[in-house]
């Protein structure tokens, strides 16, 4: 099996896992999203700032790899597509995060009817848990290029 096609089944299986999680999380019967809908718009406030935080932590993840690019080890990991499973999860993310960063300025601005507002909460939280899901697996990332930079380094 090629690199290119395993991190391809990786960030399938981790979307998947992901957003099943998410699934699962949202029809827990523990899990109230009318809690959500009573939420003053400070809730809404926290997840804009938290999903633009970690929009922004992405995007400098993926500019220290750009950066680092003309480095030989690092050139080479590019070359044999090791780093298309961190650029790849750093852009779900990205996206994820933007979508929850929608969702919750229209919680916020639109005064929709109450089953849209929930669609709303849902597609919040759903893409905050994916988007999360994605930064740990974009810094597990990084954490091994700036790993093989050191050993260059040596």
């Amino acid at each position: 099996m090629t690199i290119k096609l395993r991190n391809k089944i990786s960030l399938a299986v981790g979307f998947i896992g992901a957003t099943v999680a998410s699934y699962a999380l949202l029809h827990c019967q523990y899990f109230d999203i009318s809690n959500f809908m009573r939420c003053n718009t400070d809730f809404h406030y926290n997840v804009i700032s938290m999903s633009a935080t970690i929009g922004g932590f992405l995007f400098t993840g993926i500019s220290i790899l750009i950066s680092a690019i003309d480095k030989e080890q690092v050139k080479r990991l590019w070359d044999y597509n090791y780093l298309d499973d961190m650029y790849w999860a750093a852009f779900i993310g990205i996206a994820h995060n933007m979508i929850s960063i929608v969702s919750a300025l229209g919680m916020i601005l639109l005064d929709v009817p109450e089953k849209i507002q929930i669609i709303l909460a849902k597609t919040e939280i759903g893409t905050i848990i994916i988007g999360l899901v994605f930064f740990l697996w974009s810094l597990r990332q990084m954490i091994f290029v700036i790993a093989q930079l050191k050993e260059a380094g040596k």
